[in-house]
């Protein structure tokens, strides 16, 4: 009768953990959508949506994303702010601070206009992804991993 009890007690103990640890998952997760930290590590590892992995704050760290309503999308992008407050983006890869020249990078044959946020400012107007291969920097910065089509 004794083992019972035991066995009882220790079982109400695992349902307490467990619902601790449901809770503290959900509470990750944030109001009204999937969170996508970029800052102290969350009780989950977790994976941002495709483009944001190389958006940075003004100090190097990433910011701090969700979504509304999950998935992020062309149509849904994240809103993202910065601990710091700076405006989250992507770093610019040409040595003079600029963006690469796309000519015909769209699949319509459009020029694709890269900037710091391509989640608000598409760079094929919403139409896929440019032929990074056809962009090159104004100043002759060399862009990897890929190489310019001659």
């Amino acid at each position: 009768h004794l083992q019972c009890i035991s066995w009882l007690i220790t079982m109400r103990a695992l349902v307490v953990v467990a619902i601790f640890l449901v809770g503290v998952v959900m509470s990750q997760r944030g109001p009204g959508g999937r969170r996508f930290p970029g800052g102290p590590a969350g009780f989950l590892p977790r994976r941002p949506p495709p483009g944001l992995k190389a958006f940075r704050c003004a100090d190097n760290t990433r910011p701090d994303c969700e979504c509304a309503s999950p998935p992020c999308g062309p149509e849904n992008p994240p809103a993202c702010t910065c601990a710091d407050g700076s405006e989250p983006g992507i770093k610019p890869p040409c040595a003079d601070g600029s963006f690469p020249l796309c000519p015909g990078a769209c699949a319509d044959g459009t020029d694709a206009v890269l900037t710091a946020n391509p989640l608000v400012s598409p760079p094929c107007n919403g139409q896929g992804r440019p032929n990074l291969r056809l962009c090159a920097c104004a100043d002759g910065t060399e862009l990897g991993p890929f190489k310019r089509r001659g």
